[in-house]
C-alpha cells in the first residue's frame, strides 16, 4: 500500500511539472530593480515653491540674504517626487556624504542630496536612476547653493542679538540619516555609467547660467590649470613648490583647496578635498589643455550683495580621470 501511494505521488508531481511554465519573456535591464515612481514635479519647481530667502543668521537688512536657509517640504502636501540620475561618485574621496541627482530631460536641473553615510557609491552608484520623494525633507541653501537635507541648527555658528540677549544660530540643510534617505530614494533599473552625459559648456557659459547650473555635471573644453590657487574668491599665486598639488593639508580644518583653471572665455576654480586620493598629485602644467569634466558647485558665505570680481563657483572633479582628452601626457606622467 505504501509503495502504491509513493508511485501515485510521483505521477502527480510529474504531471504538475509538465504543466509548469519554464520559459518566460526576458525582463529588460531597466526593469530589474523595479520601475520609476511617477515624477510630480521638477527641481526648478521645488526650489521655486519651497525655498525662501529667510536667513536670520546673516546680518543683513530684513534677514533675507539667502546664504543659509532651510525650508520644509511638508509631509501632508501633495507628493513631491523628482526623477533623475546619479552623476556623483565618492570612490576617490573627493565627494563626501552626498550625492548629486541630475534630471535627464532636456534643460533639466540637478540637486545635491546630503546624506549622513559614507561610501554612498556602493548604494547609489554612478549612472543609477532614482526617484526621490521629497515630502518631509528640507530644501535650503548652504553658502547660497541649494541642497536637500534635514533641519540643522549649527551650534558652532551664531551671532549675539544684544537687544534681546539671545544667540541667533545658523540654520542650514543638514545630512539626512541613512534610514530616512533610503526610504525617500527609490532606485530602479541597473546603473549605467555610460548613460551619464556632461553638458559641454565654456566657463563663460557657466557664469552666464547663474545658479541654474549649480550641481550639474559639465565638460569644459580647451581648459588648463594656471598654477594659481585662490584667496577669498580671487586667484592667488601659489608660493611654495610643495603646494603645487591639488589639495595641500589644512591641518585637519578640512576646507577644500581651490585651483584656478581657464579656457579662454574666463576663470573658475576646481576645489579638492585634502582627503581625496589624488589630493597630493601634482597639478597639470598649463601645456596640458583639454576636456575637464566636473560637478558645478557654489560657495558664498559672506556676500549678500555679490561681488563682480570674486569667483563663487567651485568645480568638483570626481577623480583625475575627469581630466580627459588633452591630458594624456599628464596621465602617463602620474602613472609612471
Amino acid at each position: 500500500m505504501k509503495k502504491q501511494n509513493i508511485f501515485g505521488i510521483l505521477i502527480i508531481l510529474v504531471l504538475f511539472t509538465g504543466c509548469t511554465q519554464t520559459e518566460f519573456s526576458p525582463i529588460s535591464s531597466d526593469k530589474l530593480l523595479g520601475d520609476s515612481l511617477i515624477a510630480t514635479t521638477t527641481i526648478a519647481q521645488v526650489q521655486a515653491k519651497y525655498m525662501t530667502l529667510n536667513d536670520l543668521y546673516t546680518d543683513t537688512l530684513g534677514k533675507k540674504a539667502g546664504l543659509f536657509t532651510c525650508d520644509l517640504i511638508p509631509k501632508d502636501s501633495a507628493d513631491a517626487i523628482i526623477n533623475g540620475m546619479i552623476t556623483s561618485s565618492d570612490v576617490e574621496g573627493n565627494i563626501y556624504k552626498y550625492i548629486t541627482i541630475q534630471e535627464t530631460k532636456p534643460g533639466g536641473m540637478a540637486i545635491k542630496i546630503s546624506i549622513d553615510a559614507g561610501s554612498l557609491s556602493g548604494v547609489y552608484p554612478l549612472g543609477q536612476k532614482v526617484s526621490i520623494r521629497l515630502n518631509g525633507l528640507y530644501i535650503g541653501r548652504y553658502a547660497q547653493a541649494a541642497q536637500v537635507g534635514t533641519h540643522y541648527i549649527n551650534l558652532d555658528k551664531f551671532k549675539v542679538d544684544t537687544l534681546h540677549k539671545v544667540n541667533i544660530y545658523r540654520i542650514e540643510p543638514g545630512r539626512i540619516p541613512f534610514p530616512i534617505a533610503s526610504k525617500a530614494i527609490h532606485a530602479y533599473g541597473l546603473p549605467n555609467p555610460n548613460a551619464v552625459k556632461a553638458d559641454t559648456m565654456t566657463i563663460a557659459d557657466i557664469k552666464a547660467a547663474g545658479m541654474s547650473v549649480v550641481n550639474k555635471l559639465v565638460c569644459i573644453k580647451n581648459a588648463f590649470f594656471t598654477g594659481k590657487g585662490a584667496d577669498y574668491g580671487l586667484p592667488a599665486t601659489i608660493i611654495k613648490d610643495a603646494d603645487y598639488i591639488f589639495a595641500p593639508s589644512t591641518n585637519g580644518i578640512g576646507y577644500p583647496q581651490s585651483r584656478e583653471i581657464q579656457d579662454g572665455t574666463g576663470s573658475i576654480f576646481i576645489a579638492t578635498s585634502e582627503y581625496a586620493k589624488f589630493a597630493t598629485y601634482k597639478l597639470p602644467g598649463s601645456n596640458n589643455r583639454g576636456n575637464i569634466t566636473s560637478i558645478v558647485g557654489w560657495y558664498n558665505d559672506k556676500d549678500a550683495v555679490l561681488s563682480t570680481t570674486k569667483i563663487y563657483y567651485q568645480l568638483t572633479i570626481r577623480s583625475v580621470s575627469d581630466l580627459g582628452k588633452g591630458f594624456e601626457s599628464y596621465h602617463t606622467e602620474i602613472n609612471k
